[in-house]
């Protein structure tokens, strides 16, 4: 059997492509469409992208980040994420054999 910190791994980063895949769809449709996506923050104002490590005391945030770095953030998250997808499950099939002997 795989480990469970193995299948969580797999889970995770699945999730993360499924869902960072489906945020570029949208993404690309407005910017391809020559229209920058219209997000409001709650006094109405259009903003740029906020990019942040929300920990606490320690927590950064950069603010008004352009449109144009979304797609390529995105895609290497995806990118990093099948990555992860890829080694855990050679670690997978490593732990199901080591297990099976």
């Amino acid at each position: 059997m795989i480990t469970k910190d193995t299948a969580v791994a797999i889970a995770y980063a699945y999730r993360e492509v499924e869902t960072a895949e489906k945020l570029l769809a949208e993404i690309s449709k407005q910017m391809d469409g020559g229209n920058q996506p219209d997000i409001r923050d709650a006094f109405g104002r259009q903003r740029g992208l906020q990019l942040g490590i929300p920990s606490g005391d320690n927590g950064h945030r950069l603010f008004d980040v352009p449109w144009t770095l979304a797609r390529p953030i995105i895609e290497t998250h995806i990118a990093a994420q099948r990555a992860v997808i890829a080694s855990m499950t050679q670690k997978a099939v490593i732990e199901a054999g080591a297990v099976s002997q």
